[in-house]
């Protein structure tokens, strides 16, 4: 009988509005240069004051950018999340997760991904192929991760600090710098 490889989550709860997205991004830099392919998407969210937010996933490695709303006019109140961008977006973490990579960042887990849509098919594939998946998830969508997932994941606060911590305990560079071996490859 076969075990199933262990969920390696990092859930980042943030609030509306905090720097998540910010400190998400300058974790990613960070990461530039290590041993470890790290791929995915991160958010840029541009908010604006006479309507709803401009928001763009950037990919990690390329530096390709998709949007994902939709411009619906000043004094809007309806949700300007583009489901057109968002497919577009699902299908780049798609390629993404296909070509190989240790790491895989999920930009956000909200209403579309509650539903089970946007990009939960491809961080829960990811995780069932035992790559380790950092995402952000609102506070306001917590109960809805956790429902879906049955509360897995550890719970990070949006901090360097915290998500450092969680890589390091995730052990994969040094890993592959005892075995001599690209990250993620078995040594032999």
């Amino acid at each position: 009988m076969t075990q199933d490889p262990p969920l390696r989550i990092g859930v980042v709860v943030h609030q509306r509005g905090d720097n998540a997205e910010d400190v998400l991004a300058a974790f990613l830099d960070e990461l530039r240069g290590r041993p470890v392919r790290v791929g995915g998407l991160y958010q840029q969210t541009v908010r604006t004051a006479s309507g709803p937010n401009v928001m763009d996933v950037v990919d990690i490695q390329t530096a390709a950018r998709i949007r994902i709303s939709q411009p619906l006019g000043g004094g809007s109140s309806s949700c300007c999340l583009d489901p057109a961008g968002l497919a577009d977006a699902a299908a780049h973490l798609r390629r993404v997760r296909e070509s190989g990579v240790d790491l895989l960042v999920v930009n956000k887990f909200a209403g579309a991904e509650a539903e089970g849509e946007g990009l939960a098919e491809e961080m829960f594939a990811a995780l069932c192929e035992g790559v380790p998946v950092l995402v952000l998830v609102s506070a306001r969508y917590l109960d809805a991760w956790d429902a879906a997932t049955d509360s897995a994941g550890e719970r990070l606060p949006p901090t360097l600090a915290a998500l450092w911590a969680w890589y390091r305990r995730l052990g994969l560079e040094a890993a592959d710098a005892e075995s001599g071996t690209p990250a993620g490859v078995p040594a032999s």
